[in-house]
């Protein structure tokens, strides 16, 4: 699971809908009240889907992220 010790951390994920990217985890929001607030902030550094380049950083909800693996502390 991915908890506030990810933040600052690059790592590869592959997400529900099946883009698999790696990303620099900004934010971990590990909120207590919903499903729906849990998620990450993250910039995109590489994504097999090249139309979904982010320019500014990106937020999904952990429900959206299917594994990940730490790349780079």
């Amino acid at each position: 699971m991915l908890t506030r010790e990810h933040q600052d951390k690059r790592l590869h994920i592959e997400f529900t809908d099946g883009e698999i990217a790696d990303v620099k985890i900004i934010v971990v929001s590990e909120c207590d009240e919903h499903e729906g607030c849990r998620g990450i902030v993250f910039d995109v550094i590489s994504t097999n889907r090249p139309e979904r380049l982010r320019p500014n950083s990106a937020w999904s909800k952990m429900t959206e992220i299917k594994n990940f693996e730490v790349i780079e502390d």
